[in-house]
């Protein structure tokens, strides 16, 4: 391995580095002299060129450096260092006893492998790697997933479809999911994020505690995740809302997979917006609204907000007395505590007094760094109408 490179922090900042241990450095923190190359690993000093971390440099980026390893001795983050790093990552997954195939081995900042996310279905490994110091590591990472997992093949999933593609072992454009003993089809190559929402196994196992004998409407449904474990659960009757036609049209099969088409369901393909404000009142009894994230960045999160605030007051207003909402924000702009905000402002607005029953957030494989808020991006609640 070539010498790490040496980058100074500015007088004053190392102090602060070390009692806060936030593993984003920018670009401000840095001496004019700390110069490197993009994906380099890099040795992080305080003015007087004591180590203090380990991480990844992009210079291109407000965010000059991601650190994986606070550490102020000679550390040598080789292929050993890299795949003894992601056995420990490995090793939580095989102890957590989830009740799926499929499940997130390596979750960014939350494992300390910064803009690297590996979500294993079944026998597929789908990866994304989103800074130069994860893409300098992915020979290192596609030789740590063909030892340890038996797998068929592995998916490099870029921004764009284009970008994508398979980096080894056998094309398997779909695979079956469990999750619960439930079965949904996943598109590898064309479906939402690393092919389906991972993070809220959970709560869609939760809301089979409360659909039963209930009607259901999902909004924002994709393939249906949540419908189908409200018809698991025995739901009378069933909406699902998703504006894209590809996802839509598999939340039939998945139904017709898991033999649940005796329940009534009905389809809309069509915008959730559009839909919360044409449906009748108090004729769905539990709503869930799971939406993409309304901003990726800081500039658009008022207009972000205004989103989430207009379809939680929508929903209060449409649910019955004891009717329940299901609602989550993704967005990593949002914060826990501005999405209650948010929530309060909704049921203030909808006039209807509420009652809180859940807070939810991602499953255990989806691990978050204490010391990196930002890595809490999926926040729920489940409300009650009283």
């Amino acid at each position: 391995m070539s010498k790490i490179p040496r980058v100074r922090l500015r007088p004053g900042k190392a102090e602060k580095l070390r009692s806060q241990r936030h593993p984003w450095l920018f670009s401000g923190a840095f001496a004019p002299d700390a110069i490197a190359e993009a994906g380099d690993t890099v040795a992080i000093t305080d003015e007087h060129g004591n180590p203090i971390a380990y991480g990844h440099w992009d210079p291109d980026h407000p965010i000059r450096a991601r650190i994986f390893a606070w550490q102020s001795t000679t550390l040598s983050p080789n292929q050993a260092f890299w795949h003894q790093h992601w056995e420990k990552a490995l090793h939580l997954r095989q102890n957590l006893a989830l009740q799926t195939n499929s499940y997130r081995l390596l979750n960014s900042e939350g494992d300390h492998s910064p803009g690297i996310i590996v979500d294993i279905y079944d026998d597929v490994a789908v990866l994304q790697l989103r800074t130069p110091g994860a893409r300098r590591l992915q020979p290192t990472l596609i030789r740590f997933l063909q030892k340890h997992l038996p797998l068929s093949g592995i998916y490099l999933r870029g921004e764009k479809i284009e970008d994508s593609a398979w980096v080894a072992g056998t094309p398997k454009p779909f695979v079956i999911l469990t999750e619960y003993g439930l079965r949904f089809k996943v598109s590898i190559e064309t479906g939402q994020k690393t092919g389906f929402f991972l993070d809220q196994r959970e709560n869609r196992y939760l809301l089979q505690r409360y659909a039963h004998g209930r009607s259901v409407a999902n909004f924002f449904a994709y393939t249906g995740g949540f419908t189908v474990h409200a018809a698991a659960a025995g739901a009378t009757r069933l909406l699902s809302v998703e504006i894209m036609e590809e996802p839509a049209s598999l939340i039939a099969e998945n139904l017709a997979r898991n033999n649940l088409t005796h329940i009534p369901h009905t389809l809309w393909v069509e915008d959730a917006f559009s839909a919360l404000d044409r449906l009748p009142p108090q004729e769905w009894e539990v709503i869930i609204l799971d939406p993409p994230a309304f901003t990726h960045h800081q500039d658009a999160l008022p207009q972000a907000l205004r989103g989430y605030r207009h379809i939680n007051r929508q929903a209060l207003r449409l649910l019955p007395p004891g009717g329940l909402l299901f609602t989550f924000s993704c967005s990593g702009h949002v914060t826990p505590q501005l999405f209650r905000d948010v929530l309060f402002q909704a049921a203030m607005e909808a006039d209807r007094p509420i009652q809180i029953l859940h807070f939810l957030h991602a499953p255990p494989d989806h691990p978050i760094d204490f010391f990196h808020p930002q890595g809490e991006y999926l926040k729920g609640f489940v409300l009650r109408v009283d």
